[in-house]
């Protein structure tokens, strides 16, 4: 099964890496406690395969060493990281922050190539552990049957867990889709996306979707969403797609592809983005613009976008439990994770889903019969009197 949601839009320079970068610090973290509990040594792999220097110039973490700070503060798993580069400038720098982190005792290595070339490795090392890919390229990503074995085969299984977050590049769809609409049919984009793709089934979804004004934002959703459906499908994962912007009425830059097996992974992965979207917010910052679809008016400041959003959030959410009491007598809350985020995936966290749960039970269209550890875990069911 895969979503969409409707967050994930930035206006800053590279203010999408923010939306990207505040998922990984908020999902890796809990990815690695919840999996290394229960895995053999406590042992958890966590690949960024595509990392670059590791660290901006200014000194602020890009993907690469996020991952090492979620390995060096793993309390309840060791994460044992590899970090892939292919251009060898960017390799020296990326190896000097692994270095750093390493004489702090994390297991990281780095290496230098394209990440297709040790996936193989990769992969034979994490057998019989969990394994979280995180795939960030400048343009294509894997080619789609490469990440479907890595996918399928010996770890198709719930465990040990295999969960992947990459980019799906939407530019680099719109230019294909572009080429293809004008009849370049030798133009170097089209086989590039095909093999991403795995075949070219993506050319009729993008020429079915393009608008009648020739506009090709919808073609890029919609080769995203059917690309992680068919990724989703071939290797037993439930798939979400989350769109990144640079402004709210701009197109989005690249598609998020999340994938896992778990609800709790759904789960998590809703209350991150959700979280992360409150740091796009922040990024954001009131905006002056007139168009229809702008979050902002004018006046407005972060905080009050922000309540705003989650009243409403927390109005869909209780409705979306009281429906949830209604059709079964009682249900822990992460076994109907796509019904208790319906309408709101990407919106609405924790908090939210606990206030609309306190909410509902104080007006008696919910019970409590279970109050667990993390609200995930909590057991509803219909209020008997």
């Amino acid at each position: 099964m895969a979503v969409s949601t409707s967050g994930g839009l930035l206006d800053r320079n590279h203010s999408q890496s923010i939306f990207k970068h505040a998922i990984l610090r908020r999902y890796v973290t809990p990815y690695a406690a919840m999996v290394g509990s229960s895995s053999p040594g406590h042992r958890v792999a966590i690949v960024d395969g595509f990392a670059g220097r590791g660290r901006y110039p200014d000194g602020t973490p890009a993907s690469g060493e996020l991952i090492l700070k979620a390995a060096a503060k793993a309390s309840r798993a060791i994460v044992e990281a590899t970090l892939v580069e292919k251009k060898r400038a960017d390799y020296e720098k990326l190896a000097q922050v692994v270095r750093e982190y390493q004489a702090q005792g994390v297991r990281a290595v780095a290496h230098q190539g394209l990440v297709h070339e040790h996936l193989n490795s990769i992969v034979t090392a994490a057998k019989g552990i969990p394994l979280f890919l995180f795939l960030d390229p400048c343009g294509a990503v894997l080619p789609f049957m490469d990440l479907a074995r890595v996918l399928d085969g010996e770890r198709r299984r719930a465990r040990p867990s295999t969960e992947v977050l990459l980019n799906f590049s939407a530019d680099f769809t719109r230019r294909a889709t572009g080429a293809l609409a004008a009849g370049q049919h030798n133009h170097e984009s089209l086989p590039a996306l095909d093999r991403v793709c795995g075949g070219t089934w993506w050319r009729e979804v993008a020429l079915q979707a393009l608008g009648p004004d020739s506009t090709f934002e919808p073609c890029a959703e919609a080769v995203a969403r059917a690309y992680t459906d068919r990724l989703a499908q071939m290797t037993g994962m439930h798939g979400i797609t989350v769109p990144v912007k640079r402004r709210v009425h701009h197109q989005p830059v690249y598609h998020l592809v999340f994938l896992t097996r778990s609800p709790f992974g759904i789960w998590v992965f809703a209350d991150a983005i959700a979280r992360a979207r409150h740091e796009w917010l922040e990024a954001l910052g009131p905006q002056t613009d007139n168009d229809d679809d702008a979050l902002f008016s004018f006046g407005d400041v972060v905080k009050d976008v922000i309540n705003r959003e989650q009243e409403k959030a927390r109005v869909r959410v209780r409705q979306n439990l009281q429906g949830i009491v209604a059709r079964r007598k009682r249900t822990k809350l992460v076994d109907e994770v796509w019904s208790v985020f319906e309408g709101v995936y990407g919106v609405a966290n924790d908090t939210t889903v606990s206030a609309a749960l306190g909410l509902a039970a104080k007006s008696g269209s919910v019970s409590v019969i279970e109050q667990g550890k993390k609200i995930r875990d909590s057991v509803i069911g219909p209020n008997i009197k």
